[in-house]
């Protein structure tokens, strides 16, 4: 299942929750990018080799830098993961008490560089108790882009920021990987085979291009990069109805923010969203979750649309 696909199915299976069942019988994978599939998939503890195999490729980590223990949430970070406004969808440690973040990017966003180095300071601001020194671990931060977020530079795929002073590193204890996912299958598609990256991080994105196109994958290949029960947990067989339609209902939010761009164009853009929202008869509650306007406002502005449809 493709992004594309993915995206068709959310807006079909958000007005009809019955057409799920179609879908399940049209593919075979789930789409692995989907906040909550992705955490399933990418933070299971049961098989904590994968996400470690899944880091060093994509932060391009080898030899003494390589991670070799990844340990999943950090009891004195909390709201990181779970306060509604958060970003991260996976956090953890490495073997030398390094924080390695994962957020997977679902559509373009101006503000979504703000928010990345907000909540890393978050981060960096706990882990230095009172009456201690101001040494912080090194830091790494994987930013998945499933939508081409830098499309002055169509061939460039992998962005990594640092500190730098006067064009040289400053700092060298924060690494910032921001990775547009479908530009790297643009640009891998269009480049002859013998030129191709033959990189681990080139081979880890193929590996989930096969797994939206529903390709065979070799077991080889699958044992080598990630595990071999990595393409049963992708199967749309193993997960429930209940499941699926979470992520279509947090899909269908992140869609009602991009079409209204509330975030860069301000309260105008929010009643934007919300009237949209009204028209597909979502609750006042919801509204006022995805839009954060006051309540009153969405109760005002659903007197309104009510009136006009009355007078239509």
């Amino acid at each position: 299942m493709t992004r594309e696909e993915f995206l068709a199915m959310v807006k079909d299976v958000h007005e009809h929750p019955e057409h799920l069942a179609k879908y399940r019988k049209k593919y075979k994978n789930v789409y692995p990018f989907s906040d909550g599939i992705f955490k399933m998939l990418m933070a299971n503890e049961a098989k904590p080799q994968r996400t470690v195999k899944f880091l060093n490729a994509m932060l391009g980590l080898t030899g003494r830098k390589a991670i070799k223990t990844y340990t999943l949430g950090v009891p004195e970070n909390p709201g990181v993961l779970n306060d509604k406004t958060a970003i991260f969808d996976i956090y953890g440690t490495t073997q030398s008490g390094e924080p390695v973040l994962i957020e997977v990017q679902q559509t373009f966003n101006k503000l979504f560089v703000d928010r990345l180095i907000y909540y890393t300071g978050r981060v960096v601001s706990r882990t230095v108790k009172k009456s201690q020194d101001y040494k912080l671990p090194h830091i790494y931060v994987l930013s998945l882009l499933t939508e081409n977020q830098f499309p002055k530079e169509p061939d460039t795929y992998l962005h990594h920021a640092q500190i730098v002073r006067n064009r040289r590193i400053f700092y060298e204890k924060m690494d910032i990987y921001l990775v547009e996912i479908e530009k790297f299958f643009a640009i891998d598609k269009r480049t002859s085979p013998c030129k191709r990256e033959a990189t681990d991080r080139a081979e880890m994105l193929r590996l989930f291009r096969d797994v939206l196109e529903e390709n065979d994958i070799p077991e080889e290949k699958l044992k080598k990069l990630l595990d071999k029960d990595f393409m049963k947990d992708v199967s749309l067989v193993g997960y429930t109805d209940e499941t699926l339609l979470n992520e279509v209902d947090g899909m269908t939010n992140i869609i009602y923010e991009k079409q209204g761009s509330y975030l860069q164009g301000g309260e105008d853009k929010a009643n934007e969203i919300a009237l949209a929202m009204l028209a597909e008869g979502d609750s006042v509650d919801k509204i006022v979750r995805v839009t954060k306007l006051p309540k009153q406002e969405v109760v005002k502005l659903k007197r309104q649309a009510t009136k006009e449809l009355a007078s239509a």
